[in-house]
C-alpha cells in the first residue's frame, strides 16, 4: 500500500509517524513544497527573544530523522500541480507523477490579508519559513512596525519586538485580546501590560488597506498610519484552490470532509488547517487552527487508513502560552460564546496558587452547564498554571463537575500542586 502525504508541518509529519507504527510494510511518501519540513510556527518570535540562536532550532523534525527512524521517502521542494481523483494520481509542478492508494492532503494555512502579493517586501506573513532571513533583516531596519492581529501569534509578535526599541502598533478587529479563547476580564492584566511598554492596541478596527511603496499605509475604519513594516499576525486561513475542482469545499474555503476526515474522493482524506472540525462543547463544525488539532486528526486518519475505521472525536480546544510574564490557558467554551451552547451556564470565579510552595495567586474563570458539569475554563496568573490547565481539560473531556475534579486522584509534590481545594470568589477581582 502507498500513502502519499502533502505538507510537511505538524500534520503531515505527525500521520507519517502514525502510519509507520499502523502500517509497518506500507510505503509512506511526504512530499513538502519548501526546502524544509518541521518548521515551528512561532520560530520567529522565539529568535527575536534570543530564545533560539541558530535557524536548525527553527525545525523540530528532519527529512533526515524521517528517513532513518521512520523509513519516510520524503520529497522536499515538490509542489503538487493537480489532482486526479480517479485515477489517484498526483501531477507534479516539475512534469513528474505520483501515485497513490490512499492521499492525505495536510497543507496547512497561513495569515491572508486581501489581494497582497506573494513579493511585497514590506508586508510579511510570519509562518512562512523561507522568509526567515528576509524578515529578520526588514524586522532589524524597521523603526515603525504594525501588528495585524492581536491574538497568539501577535501578542508573541510584539512580545518579541518590545525590546528592540520599535515603536509598535496592534491592530485587531474584536473588541479584545485573543477573543477567540478569552473573555475580556481574563486578559485585563496583558492589555495593561501592553499600555506599560507603550504599545497601543486598537480594539474593534478592522484593516481595511494596505498599500505598499517605500513604506506600507495602514487604512482602518478609524486611522491611516504610515509603518516601515507590518507584520501579518490574523487568524489563518487554508489555501485549498488547488484542490477545489475535485473536492468538495465548505463556504469558508476548508475541504469538506466527513466523520473519518474522509473528502468527497474515496481513500483521499484532509487533516489539520485544511478542514473544519467539530468544537465539542456545543456540537458545531468550526475551523480550529491549533497544533494539538493537527496532531489528533493525523493519529485518527492513520488508524482509519490502516483498517480500523475511526471517527474523530473532534476538539476542546486547549491553548495556553506566556506573555509580558503572564501564563495564560483556555479550555472549552467562554462566555461570550456561550450563547451556541444549547443549554443556560453558569459562571464562576475561583482563585488558587501555582503550589504549595509557590504563593502566586491563580485566577480561574469556570463555565457550568445545568448540570454543573464543567463546560470551559479560563486560568490567568504569573506562575506556570499548565498542570491546572491539563486538569481541567481532562474534566470537560469526561464531564466531571468542580466537585469531582477537585475529589480526583492526581499526583501530588508540593514543589507542584497545591493540596487544598480551589476557593470560590463572588465576582472578579483583577488586580496588578
Amino acid at each position: 500500500m502507498r500513502v502519499v502525504i502533502v505538507g510537511g508541518s505538524f500534520a503531515g509529519i505527525h500521520t507519517a509517524m502514525a502510519l509507520r507504527k499502523h502500517c509497518p510494510d506500507s510505503e509512506i511518501i511526504l512530499i513538502e513544497k519548501q526546502a524544509k519540513i518541521g518548521f515551528i510556527p512561532s520560530g520567529i518570535n522565539l529568535l527575536l527573544k534570543k530564545e533560539i540562536t541558530e535557524e536548525k532550532q527553527l525545525y523540530w523534525m528532519t527529512k533526515e530523522k524521517m528517513e532513518a527512524f521512520y523509513n519516510v521517502d520524503v520529497r522536499i521542494n515538490t509542489e503538487v500541480a493537480s489532482l486526479g481523483t480517479t485515477t489517484n494520481t498526483l501531477i507534479l509542478q516539475n512534469g513528474g507523477q505520483l501515485t497513490f492508494d490512499h492521499l492525505v492532503i495536510a497543507t496547512g494555512s497561513n495569515q491572508q490579508f486581501k489581494t497582497i502579493s506573494t513579493e511585497s517586501e514590506l508586508i510579511r506573513s510570519v509562518r512562512d519559513a523561507h522568509l526567515k532571513e528576509p524578515l529578520e533583516e526588514k524586522i532589524a531596519q524597521a523603526q515603525k512596525v504594525a501588528i495585524v492581529g492581536a491574538g497568539q501569534v501577535g501578542i508573541e509578535l510584539a512580545e518579541g519586538l518590545v525590546g528592540q526599541n520599535k515603536q509598535i502598533h496592534l491592530y485587531e478587529s474584536r473588541k479584545n485580546l485573543l477573543f477567540r479563547y478569552f473573555d475580556p476580564e481574563m486578559v485585563a492584566p496583558l492589555r495593561e501590560e501592553l499600555e506599560k511598554r507603550k504599545i497601543p492596541v486598537f480594539l474593534n478596527e478592522q484593516v481595511q488597506s494596505l498599500v505598499e511603496s517605500e513604506s506600507v499605509t495602514v487604512t482602518t475604519d478609524q486611522r491611516k498610519e504610515r509603518y516601515d513594516l507590518v507584520l501579518l499576525a490574523n487568524h489563518t486561513r487554508p489555501d485549498n484552490r488547488l484542490w477545489q475542482e475535485k473536492l468538495k469545499l465548505n463556504d469558508d474555503g476548508t475541504i469538506w470532509v466527513d466523520d473519518y476526515l474522509q473528502t468527497s474522493a474515496k481513500n483521499i482524506y484532509a487533516i489539520g488547517d485544511t478542514i473544519q472540525v467539530n468544537f465539542r462543547p456545543t456540537e458545531e463544525k468550526m475551523y480550529v487552527s491549533l497544533v494539538n488539532n493537527a496532531i489528533r486528526t493525523a493519529h485518527v486518519v492513520s488508524r482509519t487508513i490502516s483498517g480500523k475505521p475511526t471517527k474523530d472525536p473532534g476538539t476542546y480546544r486547549p491553548v495556553g502560552n506566556h506573555w509580558f510574564g503572564y501564563f495564560l490557558g483556555s479550555v472549552g467554551i467562554t462566555e461570550e460564546e456561550s450563547i451556541f451552547y444549547p443549554q443556560q451556564i453558569t459562571k464562576e470565579y475561583l482563585t488558587t496558587q501555582v503550589s504549595a510552595t509557590d504563593h502566586q495567586p491563580v485566577k480561574i474563570k469556570i463555565i457550568q452547564n445545568e448540570q454543573q458539569q464543567l463546560v470551559g475554563a479560563q486560568l490567568q496568573s504569573k506562575g506556570n498554571i499548565f498542570h491546572l490547565l491539563d486538569q481541567f481539560t481532562l474534566a470537560i473531556e469526561e464531564s466531571w463537575t468542580l466537585e469531582q475534579l477537585e475529589e480526583h486522584e492526581l499526583f501530588f509534590q508540593p514543589e507542584y500542586r497545591m493540596p487544598i481545594p480551589f476557593t470560590k470568589v463572588v465576582e472578579d477581582t483583577h488586580e496588578d
